[in-house]
């Protein structure tokens, strides 16, 4: 189980290397992909050849070439692609989701019963049956959980972001203060340090920072951003699909806010997402 958990916090790593920067109001943005636990550990390759490669799409490098009927472990998923570990070869990467199945669907089990087809589920349709209700859905309110310690600015990003999300139909996010200690130590590690990245030289993948304060999650994300206002911030996440994807993400249901002045843009803000 340990070398699991370090292939995998190895690999969150090598994921969130060479992420691009975008600028916007005269201040960055960027945002992580986010990790998901998959609900399967084994996959079976169904492409002839499947490239290996060290990061979730095709323009990272080939690390090496798996086979069709080739059994490896799966770590985790970012995007479309998976987090692999092939353990003849010991060769850890991504590949892409289209190319592999989970094991538990390829019917290639030991044991030698017959598959029979599932049982029919019921309808519903019976004559005894009681008639539906018909409901019509409310929207989400817009909730917030109060911690101790929330600055203005914490609480106007929540607000907007909330405020989004109800629009969208989606519900809201909830502070978890844990989470809301880990952000602030985020976005003030970027300003101390002179950086602006997801991958901290100080506590490495946004997820690998989560485990290190005993953040447990589903799945989760991370936005950053440099701007003069926490406004401005929200707009540009807005305005760019991988930001807006995680601030209406209906699998977060928690988030960490943490803003700090920053001498070179004004504001430093870093909000983390996690659904448990």
């Amino acid at each position: 189980m340990n070398k699991k958990l370090v292939l995998m916090i190895a690999l969150a790593i090598v994921f969130t290397i060479g992420l691009g920067l975008f600028t916007f109001d005269k201040g960055s943005i960027s945002a992580a992909p986010t990790f998901e636990k998959v609900n399967f550990t084994s996959a079976v390759v169904t492409a002839t050849q499947l490239n290996v490669r060290q990061g979730p799409s095709t323009n990272f490098p080939i690390i090496c070439v798996l086979k069709k009927n080739q059994w490896v472990n799966v770590l985790g998923k970012i995007g479309d692609w998976y987090a692999i570990f092939e353990p003849e070869t010991r060769c850890v990467g991504a590949v892409s989701g289209q190319y592999i199945k989970s094991a538990s669907s390829t019917g290639n089990t030991t044991t030698t019963t017959k598959a029979t087809t599932p049982p029919k589920t019921s309808t519903g349709t019976t004559k005894t049956s009681a008639p539906k209700v018909v409901t019509t859905p409310k929207a989400p309110t817009v909730i917030t959980t109060p911690i101790t310690g929330v600055s203005k600015d914490e609480q106007v990003l929540l607000d907007l972001v909330n405020k989004a999300r109800a629009d969208a139909g989606v519900g809201p996010l909830q502070f978890d203060e844990e989470l809301m200690k880990v952000a602030r130590l985020k976005a003030k590690d970027m300003v101390d340090n002179n950086y602006f990245s997801h991958q901290s030289p100080t506590y490495g993948s946004p997820f690998d920072m989560m485990r290190q304060f005993g953040i447990s999650f589903k799945t989760a994300g991370e936005n950053i951003a440099g701007n003069r206002t926490v406004e401005g911030a929200f707009k540009a996440w807005m305005n760019f699909e991988g930001h807006k994807k995680n601030i209406l993400n209906a699998g977060f249901n928690y988030t960490g806010i943490g803003i700090v002045d920053s001498p070179k843009y004004g504001k430093m803000l870093v909000q983390q997402f996690i659904g448990k």
